[in-house]
């Protein structure tokens, strides 16, 4: 039988200061971990007893003339909100494609011919839920005047399973006077996008691929499918007091190098989805996309416009409230590679 030797006096010393030194490694670590965390994170993590949740964290980065806030769920960056002199422009990623980013949606309000601008980010707060967005600003008009003003107060969270961004929040907008013939229609939100139209494509030949495939529009007793090349100017008359815009993602194959310039690699891009619900029972808005035709074969381009409007000739409002749903879905199955389309068999 094995019997227990005390250690010697040298021993126990060692042992004391390789404890000491663990422990004091032990702390280093805790602190590096506290700091990295916390970095570029603009609000407070949130804290469950003595452990910092790292499931959700936000970056601040300066980009050119840009202010981005980069959310991160366990690692993986699924959305981008951009303050680029003014725009509060979210873009999301949620699936694996590193370059699947596509559609933007500029949730800031704006008359016609306006430069979207006059936003402040007031907070981007990561917590164990997901990452709360706030902000505010001014009505744009022409390039450099307003009309009012409005705010924002949005929750965003990431699925990593369904590889889904979905949102919650509020919307409101005070217009300074009515809309009359002057103002004209108000703009309640913009969603960029890019259509390409009879291209060369990757996969041979020529067709349409982009950004997005086509939107899915829905409102009170409406529902139909907008297709850009097919309705290059597109405002139907259905008045609805809640609308439903899905811009749907699409598997983006141009041949650039086709076209003469440097080639990028095929990406999947997400789909867009936003429903915005009138708060006012008398408040009722109307679809309206544009396709830029001329910049049909342009990749780099955001052709293509998508905005529900308040008509200025319908009964006067100077206040708007509205509730917000948001939701971007991947389109491809991030289990190996090489990507495949979601739906379709491996």
């Amino acid at each position: 039988m094995k019997t227990f030797e005390p250690p010697n006096s040298g021993q126990m010393k060692a042992q004391k200061k390789g404890t000491r030194l663990m422990r004091a490694v032990g702390l280093l670590l805790a602190v590096t971990l506290l700091v990295t965390l916390s970095v570029g994170s603009t609000g407070a993590l949130t804290v469950r007893g003595s452990v910092v949740d790292p499931w959700y964290r936000v970056e601040q980065l300066e980009v050119g003339d840009a202010l981005e806030y980069r959310f991160y769920h366990r690692g993986h960056h699924f959305m981008t909100l951009i303050d680029e002199q003014g725009t509060f422009n979210l873009r999301p990623r949620p699936g694996c494609d590193i370059n699947g980013w596509g559609s933007s949606w500029y949730a800031q309000p704006y008359l016609p011919g306006a430069l979207l601008a006059h936003t402040e980010v007031e907070a981007v707060t990561p917590s164990a839920q997901g990452v709360q967005v706030s902000g505010s600003g001014a009505v744009s008009r022409d390039e450099s005047a307003t009309y009012g003003t409005w705010g924002a107060t949005m929750s965003f969270a990431y699925d990593p399973t369904e590889r889904i961004v979905t949102g919650t929040g509020t919307y409101t907008i005070a217009l300074e006077a009515p809309l009359d013939d002057s103002t004209g229609d108000l703009n309640l939100y913009k969603i960029a996008s890019n259509y390409l139209h009879e291209v060369p494509l990757l996969t041979g030949g020529f067709g349409d691929t982009g950004d997005m495939s086509v939107a899915e529009v829905e409102g009170n007793g409406f529902a139909f499918t907008w297709l850009p090349p097919h309705q290059p100017s597109h405002f139907p008359t259905d008045r609805t007091g809640w609308l439903a815009v899905d811009v749907r993602g699409q598997h983006n194959v141009v041949d650039t190098a086709a076209q003469n310039y440097e080639r990028i690699e095929p990406a999947f891009k997400p789909s867009l989805k936003v429903v915005l619900t009138a708060q006012q029972p008398e408040v009722e808005m109307t679809f309206g996309a544009m396709y830029d035709w001329d910049k049909r074969k342009d990749f780099w381009e955001d052709n293509v416009a998508i905005t529900p409007l308040i008509l200025h000739e319908d009964p006067p409002v100077t206040s708007l409230a509205f509730d917000v749903l948001f939701e971007s879905q991947a389109i491809e199955r991030c289990l190996h590679l090489p990507l495949i389309v979601r739906g379709q068999r491996p």
